[in-house]
């Protein structure tokens, strides 16, 4: 039995006033998880005017719903609008902190900034839930509040981390933050007796591989892909960084983070220099290292098309930011689903849902070009530089 999807408008204020939409023909959703150079989530409608009340607005946006779970939330930021059609593009309430810098001192202005950054230390879920009250939630200056935002207690998750803040987007510090600490972020609206609000949630990044694989038909026991089924696999830049830090001449301190895993994927050893001389602290230049083979760990990505089975269905079994098992075309690996795509269509009037889903590392993402991934990845480098 197909899912029952429902796309209910809301207005600038988060209130809904309107009723749901009908005559739409496509609904798009993409969730992401950590992904380099893209936006946390996505979702598009296409639809008849006459349906779309409430959507054809700028400033407004959309709840959605499947089989009456709260699937995602966000504003509209395209209308392409027709005579008789349109499409209604817009991004998922979790890039909203997107729209925010990391201020040095965000009890400051940005004309009376008198720190370098903003350093923070901690278990991941705390570090990252901080950035964003200090920068976007209750506890940034007015002028840069998000309206609606709310935090919630940090239940202390993910491994200990320390981020030195610095004019980056606090969407890519907390992204950062949440790779690092195995976690996975979204932001939502939820609603109680004071009215609706966006609320954080963060969830611990499981690792499911043992139960949850995916192959072509005749690899194993297991949910069957599609036959539009791709992957890439590229060499990394890097597999063993070098980071020097404080000190000169033999009394410099260096620390060493080494990609086994790549190592034996490739049979090569990649030694690369990182200058991190600004800091002695043996967990701060570990951290430099980690990110130094995040950076030069090139795709490693499966893209493929699923349908829900009894044994293994998407939002009951696993969801983006798991780790699953893959075994296609002789690749056997276990890896983070970084992506997932669902699209629903009306074929002569009755709903189909295609799920697409992409494992692999950071960069993996069917919407994101190679260009967009090495400006990211440059300008996390930028970050860090001016971290320092």
């Amino acid at each position: 039995m197909s899912a029952q999807w429902m796309i209910v408008p809301r207005r600038a204020d988060l209130q809904r006033k309107y009723n749901p939409i009908v005559f739409w023909s496509k609904l798009v959703v993409i969730e992401r998880h950590n992904v380099t150079g893209a936006k946390a989530g996505a979702w598009q409608v296409t639809g008849l005017n006459a349906g779309l009340s409430g959507l054809l607005t700028a400033g407004n946006g959309v709840i959605l719903f499947r089989d009456g779970v709260k699937v995602m939330s966000g504003d509209i930021v395209s209308i392409d609008r027709g005579a008789k059609e349109s499409t209604v593009s817009g991004w998922s309430d979790t890039t909203c902190i997107d729209d925010r810098l990391v201020a040095p001192d965000p009890t400051k202005t940005w004309p009376t900034q008198a720190k370098d950054y903003d350093t923070r230390t901690g278990p991941a879920e705390t570090v990252l839930l901080g950035f964003i009250n200090a920068n976007a939630g209750p506890g940034a200056l007015a002028s840069r509040r998000v309206a609606g935002l709310r935090i919630p207690a940090s239940g202390g998750r993910g491994s200990t981390t320390t981020v030195k803040g610095r004019f980056g987007s606090v969407g890519a510090v907390v992204a950062d933050a949440a790779e690092s600490g195995g976690l996975h972020v979204d932001i939502v609206q939820d609603e109680d007796a004071a009215g609706p609000y966006l609320r954080p949630t963060v969830r611990t990044v499981t690792d499911r591989s043992a139960n949850v694989r995916f192959g072509t038909a005749g690899s194993f026991t297991g949910a069957v892909i599609g036959s539009d089924w791709s992957y890439t696999l590229e060499r990394p830049t890097i597999t063993d960084a070098v980071v020097a830090g404080g000190g000169e001449g033999v009394y410099r301190v260096l620390v060493e983070k080494v990609d086994a895993d790549a190592e034996a994927t490739w049979s090569r050893k990649v030694e690369q220099l990182v200058d991190d001389s600004s800091t002695s602290d043996i967990d701060e230049l570990g951290a430099t290292g980690t990110d130094a083979l995040a950076d030069g760990a090139n795709p490693v990505a499966v893209s493929f098309t699923i349908t829900d089975q009894p044994d293994v269905r998407y939002r009951r079994d696993w969801r983006v930011g798991d780790r699953v098992g893959v075994n296609i075309d002789g690749l056997d690996f276990s890896d983070v689903v970084r992506e997932v795509t669902t699209t629903v269509e009306f074929q002569e009037g009755a709903p189909t849902e295609v799920i697409n889903a992409v494992v692999g590392s950071r960069d993996s993402s069917n919407w994101t070009t190679k260009t967009n991934t090495k400006v990211a990845k440059a300008l996390r480098a930028i970050d860090r530089l001016q971290a320092r």
